[in-house]
């Protein structure tokens, strides 16, 4: 990943927090390497996507790219799992907060 896939990285984040879904899968496994920019651009959604009740799941991941990651503070730092598998499962074992509803009248 380059400086010149960033923003294409953010378009299809975008996309994916709008489509309707609860939680975002990104496959990491054509990533050789994942540059700053990359992470703090990843951290960033993974935050705006929790306030939206959404989960952002990283998973095949390279060794360098999850060691890199690791250096995030924990509460900024998307999970990372080894699979596809692995996120479907770590997503449904996340409780999403209840979102209060205005009283019937």
């Amino acid at each position: 990943m380059s400086a010149d896939d960033l923003p294409h990285l953010q378009q299809a984040l975008n996309r994916a927090g709008a489509s309707g879904k609860a939680s975002i899968w990104l496959d990491c496994s054509a990533l050789a390497s994942m540059p700053a920019a990359a992470i703090g651009l990843l951290s960033d959604y993974h935050l705006r996507f929790q306030r939206r009740r959404l989960s952002l799941v990283l998973c095949h991941l390279t060794d360098a790219a999850a060691a890199t990651l690791q250096l995030l503070p924990w509460a900024l730092r998307p999970p990372v799992v080894a699979t596809l598998l692995e996120a479907a499962t770590y997503c449904r074992s996340q409780p999403r907060l209840a979102i209060p509803r205005r009283p019937a009248h």
